[in-house]
């Protein structure tokens, strides 16, 4: 078969080298030299053509995971934190975890990471050149930090890659000699250098570590004042550096690290009333954030364009209301819906389904007073919204929660509750607003520093020290204060919580407290992956609308795309099951 040369894997940097070996190969040949043409001869002339290098990086992390198709696919499905009002092979695959090597998304999400990945080595040769033209030790203590954010954020796309296109999930020792992605350094500089093979897991994530660990060297002290909070600070390497040392299993390390940030970073949990929405375009960048995926308003005719710089996510899984008619309506296009299993999870045995059933006014009674004696888990009301109970403000008239509306799918026999997070809960969407979606989404908070804490306490042999941590995020959850016990604490590590009687989170706190506090924002499947509970989901969700849920191992790892088979003769082939 023949083999196509995929240039996105090259990067800009490498096509140029590529044209100039042509060239130089005939020394008759015509040469010509336009000025106004960007080449490695006169770019970067200083350190504003670095820095506009590396915020084409920071736009690109919408480009990958967090971009809408994405996110509403990969970042909510496998998990089973979404089911489906909408029929569609698009949604179906994900939500069965029944992928193919031809699945747009699986595609996208290698391409879009590698191409982020291919523009950050295209940085980093442009900086050695900048140095080579004799720099100041001003110009280069700038260049420093310049370089710490570009491997921060080469780590964050290696991060994905490996979790979704890796053999399998590490969890032993023996894993590390599994096979992963292809792993680049550099730009491509001849068409063979194209042909990668597979590194593997173990060496993935030690490449993660290396480029962490020099991150930290060259931003070290290093905070960002208001004008460039998107940007990565010294507290998000040392935090996503914790983060990558408990995934790779470096349990001391790990520990080490993130009580660097626990007890120095001037990091706090947010209150329960700023925690609640800090998750709708309000209380960004707040005291509890460390790296946010930062969108802002485009008013371009670009719907669902990854070059947008707002998101559409909120439209997919938008919630529905009540008009001034009685008539249900969706803020959106309200395609996914919260899996009832997780409405049980939280501890609401809800037997409600049918809309009447749902708007029974003894139900709502019973519903509110489950929430104000906090006889369920609050995080529920944070993370969806209960059809008939909430409300969201439409054209500054407070609208109740409908059910979820099915498209292709009737939802009669599903509680169909909406979601929350992420979503529009304050302003009609359709009232000319569809472009301008700004809602930040996070990669790292504090409160997941805290359960990696716990988890990495806990892995050391302090569980004393686990267990105050877990608590922590409990109380607040709770609305107690953070630092002192309560009523509501977690007794041990095995105790009950309030995952229903025949889920396997019931008694395992450290487990549901990661679920809980981080419902909906897309980490639960790397969570899911690296305890190897596959099995235990699935025979927990039993089933989404599309069709039953089988499991099987090998859908711990993504299909690889089979375009990238096609074209690359370096890969040692599929993965297994695929």
């Amino acid at each position: 078969m023949k083999k196509i040369l995929n240039i996105k894997l090259i990067g800009l940097t490498g096509v140029l080298l590529l044209m100039l070996n042509v060239i130089s190969c005939d020394s008759d040949f015509l040469e010509v030299s336009d000025p106004n043409v960007i080449s490695p001869d006169n770019f970067p002339t200083q350190i504003d053509d670095l820095d506009l290098m590396l915020i084409d990086l920071y736009g690109r992390l919408r480009n990958g995971y967090y971009w809408t198709n994405n996110f509403s696919r990969v970042g909510i499905g496998p998990d089973h934190t979404a089911d489906q009002g909408f029929n569609g092979a698009g949604f179906n695959e994900w939500m069965q975890n029944n992928l193919l090597p031809t699945t747009g998304e699986v595609t996208g999400l290698w391409e879009s990471h590698f191409e982020n990945i291919s523009r950050t080595n295209s940085l980093f040769e442009a900086i050695e050149r900048f140095r080579a033209t004799g720099i100041t030790d001003s110009e280069e203590s700038e260049v420093k930090l310049i370089e710490g954010q570009a491997l921060f954020l080469r780590a964050f796309n290696y991060f994905f890659l490996v979790q979704f296109f890796g053999e399998v999930p590490l969890t032993t020792e023996a894993d590390r000699s599994r096979l992963g992605v292809p792993l680049w350094d550099k730009v491509g500089a001849s068409i063979q250098e194209t042909n990668k093979e597979r590194a593997t897991i173990g060496e993935i994530w030690d490449f993660i570590v290396s480029d962490l660990e020099s991150a930290e060297v060259l931003l070290a002290g290093k905070t960002w004042d208001e004008a460039n909070r998107p940007r990565a600070d010294i507290w998000a390497v040392k935090s996503f550096l914790g983060k990558a040392y408990a995934f790779s299993l470096q349990w001391e390390e790990a520990r080490n690290k993130l009580q660097e940030v626990v007890e120095q970073s001037g990091k706090s949990l947010v209150p329960f009333d700023t925690y609640r929405f800090m998750f709708n375009g309000q209380n960004e960048f707040n005291d509890e954030s460390i790296f946010e995926i930062n969108f802002t308003a485009d008013r371009r005719d670009t719907w669902n364009n990854n070059l947008n710089t707002s998101t559409q996510y909120g439209v997919i899984i938008s919630p529905s209301f009540v008009d001034a008619e009685g008539v249900e309506q969706t803020n959106g296009f309200g395609n996914l819906f919260i899996h009832d299993a997780n409405i049980r999870r939280y501890g609401f045995d809800d037997p409600a389904v049918t809309s009447e059933e749902q708007q029974d006014p003894d139900y709502i009674a019973r519903s509110i007073d489950l929430r104000t004696n906090k006889q369920i888990d609050p995080r529920l009301t944070v993370g969806t919204l209960q059809p008939y109970v909430d409300s969201i403000l439409i054209d500054d008239v407070w609208r109740k929660v409908g059910k979820n509306r099915g498209e292709g799918f009737v939802l009669t026999n599903n509680k169909a509750w909406c979601h929350r997070k992420f979503v529009l809960i304050d302003r009609n969407l359709w009232s000319g607003n569809v472009e301008s979606i700004a809602t930040n989404m996070y990669f790292l908070r504090l409160a997941d520093v805290y359960l990696l804490y716990a988890e990495s306490l806990q892995q050391t042999g302090n569980n004393d020290m686990a267990l105050e941590y877990l608590n922590k995020v409990k109380r607040r959850a709770y609305g107690v204060a953070v630092d002192a016990p309560s009523a509501f604490d977690y007794p041990s590590l095995n105790a009950t919580t309030m995952a229903a009687p025949d889920d396997h989170l019931r008694n395992d706190p450290l487990k549901y407290e990661r679920w809980a506090e981080l419902f909906a924002e897309g980490h639960w499947w790397f969570d899911v992956r690296r305890w190897r509970i596959g099995p235990e989901e699935a025979a927990y969700y039993e089933n989404v609308k599309s069709g039953e849920l089988v499991w099987s191992d090998f859908k711990y790892a993504f299909p690889l795309p089979e375009s990238e088979i096609n074209n690359n003769a370096g890969l040692q082939g599929q993965n297994a099951g695929y």
